[in-house]
């Protein structure tokens, strides 16, 4: 547990929190283009309910539970307006741009799961788009917004065909049916295995508190 993390006093129990903003809280990551880099711990719902989904309990206690977490890099510009802010103590600069699809010039947004702490190490499997294969499929969208509104029109499908489900959390729905809809817009869907963890090549220069019995640790995943 962090210094700084807490837990909650309701709920499933399944998620901590940090006192200090996820947008601000760096963690290593690793995807098959950049390879290892930092990601950023912004909140997420997926984050507590697939850590919930999986949870294994013998009565009240709780036996096994993932640790789950999003970690996400945007843009370099994006980073660059992130470090404008907070270097300002969170304050918002007053003024805005968010780019359009005209003026993204290349690029791709890989989204994906990357598993890991097994018997190969890790895996990582997602969707890898560029702008290139958006504009051609859904004129004036980038590679982000189609990702996220293909879920979002996967979820009104599964609604229409399931309209007796009530509320559910997105863990519960059928996920072969959502990427059957899914997948004319995910570009290269790929699962890619890794030796990396987030020990690799740590400590550097300098002694670093981490715990080498077990690379996993959230504790060698945070950035302190």
């Amino acid at each position: 547990m962090p210094e700084n993390g807490r837990t909650h006093d309701l709920g499933c129990g399944a998620a901590i929190y940090l006192l200090q903003p996820g947008a601000n809280t760096r963690v290593r990551t690793w995807c098959p283009t950049p390879g290892p880099q930092y990601g950023f711990l912004v909140t997420h719902n997926e984050s507590i309910s697939i850590a919930d989904y999986f949870t294994v309990r013998e009565g009240e206690k709780v036996t096994y539970r993932p640790t789950c977490h999003y970690a996400y890099h945007p843009a370099n510009d994006a980073v660059l307006s992130m470090h404008e802010m907070f270097g300002n103590a969170g304050q918002f600069q007053g003024k805005h741009h968010i780019l359009t699809e005209d003026e993204i010039i290349d690029g791709i947004d890989e989204l994906g799961v990357l598993l890991y702490g097994h018997g190969k190490n890790a895996y990582w499997y997602g969707s890898q788009l560029s702008i290139e294969e958006t504009r051609k499929l859904a004129p004036y969208q980038n590679a982000t917004g189609l990702q996220v509104t293909s879920a979002v029109l996967a979820g009104m499908v599964w609604a229409l065909e399931n309209p007796n489900a009530g509320i559910v959390e997105a863990d519960d729905i059928d996920f072969r049916r959502c990427l059957e809809v899914q997948m004319p817009y995910l570009g290269s869907v790929v699962g890619v295995y890794t030796d990396w963890t987030p020990l690799a090549n740590r400590p550097g220069f300098f002694p670093e508190d981490i715990d080498a019995s077990d690379p996993w640790q959230f504790r060698n995943v945070l950035v302190g």
